[in-house]
Order: structure tokens, then C-alpha cells, then sequence
């Protein structure tokens, strides 16, 4: 059995194209997770409210319509303690993570992971553990040393991690990203 049967999924997220597309891919690669999406914190509470419908975990964009997703996170979770909350987001703001660790939410996942990695944390997430992930990073443009080969700072952040004895494994359970994203990385450093 695959820690995802039966694992209730509700995103919630504003733009349908993102939204409806990152449902049909979990679903598609994840056949045994239920998956429900909808458009706005407001919509997520009345489905919550629903004794009908059983969710394990509400992951919500950081940027919705009228307010954003830890906000309404924190709210949806006074109201209904017996589901685990997460946030997504495409912003990149290192300060996010901790913020939303900080309140008391089960997950940070960037929106750039990719749909293998994104199921992976779902089952660390089922399995009962916390999953916080950078956020989405850019090519550095400071001169710390790094810049001078050109890496990227992922790049930077795989190589520290490899330096201190982590498996590619390892690496892509921290990042947030697949073994195979890490060995791509490695390719690209050596």
C-alpha cells in the first residue's frame, strides 16, 4: 500500500490553470491520493466544514485573492484543528519558510518542484513528518567566490550539502527536489 491511498489532499489556489493542472498531475502519477481543488480560502473552509469530506492536508498558495495563504492558513486552522495545513508558493523570499514553520503550518513547498519531488514530500507529509523546502532561488549575483565559476545558488546549496556527506537522496529531500534534479546539478558543478 502506497502512503498516499487514501490521503486527502485540498488545494487552494486562484489560478485555475495552476490549480486544475497540478491536481490532474498528482492525480495522474499518485492514483491512489484524493485530490480536490478550489479557488479560495472561503470555498476550502466550507468543504472543511463538510462532515462528508475528509482532508489530511490543505495546502494553500501564499498569494490568493483578498489575503494571503498563512493569514487564511492560520484562520482555517483555528476552525478546523484536526487537519494539517501547508503553504505553496512561486515567490522568492528565503524568510517564508521559516515564517510559515514558525506558525505552526506542516509545510513549505516551492512551486517549482517538480511533480516527483512534490509527491515525495507528500508522503513525508503522510508519513507524519514536516517538509519545509527553500524557497525558489536565482543565478547569484553577489561576488562571494561562487559567482566567479558561475553557479547558480541551488547549485551552491547542492555542493554544500554534498560536501558534508549527504546522499543525492538526501540533498533532494532538503531542496524539495528529485535525485535525479541533484544529479543534474552535480552534473552541471563537475
Amino acid at each position: 500500500m502506497n502512503a498516499l491511498d487514501d490521503f486527502g489532499l485540498l488545494l487552494v489556489d486562484d489560478h485555475p490553470l495552476f490549480r486544475d493542472g497540478l491536481a490532474m498531475a498528482l492525480q495522474n502519477r499518485a492514483p491512489g491520493l484524493r485530490v480536490c481543488a478550489v479557488a479560495s480560502a472561503d470555498e476550502a473552509d466550507a468543504l472543511l466544514a463538510d462532515e462528508s469530506q475528509v482532508f489530511d492536508l490543505v495546502l494553500l498558495d501564499y498569494r490568493l485573492q483578498g489575503t494571503d495563504g498563512l493569514r487564511a492558513a492560520q484562520r482555517l486552522r483555528s476552525r478546523h484543528c484536526n487537519v494539517s495545513f501547508g503553504l505553496m508558493s512561486g515567490l522568492d523570499d528565503a524568510s517564508l519558510p521559516l515564517r510559515v514553520r514558525d506558525a505552526g503550518l506542516v509545510a513549505y513547498l516551492p512551486k517549482a518542484l517538480e511533480v516527483d519531488a512534490l509527491i515525495e514530500a507528500l508522503q513525508q507529509l503522510a508519513a507524519g513528518e514536516t517538509v519545509f523546502c527553500e524557497a525558489a532561488e536565482t543565478p547569484l549575483s553577489q561576488p562571494n567566490g561562487t559567482a566567479q565559476f558561475g553557479l547558480t545558488t541551488r547549485q551552491l546549496s547542492v555542493l554544500q550539502m554534498l560536501a558534508t556527506g549527504a546522499t543525492n537522496k538526501v540533498i533532494a529531500q532538503h531542496l524539495g527536489i528529485s535525485p535525479a534534479t541533484v544529479k543534474n546539478h552535480l552534473d552541471a558543478i563537475f
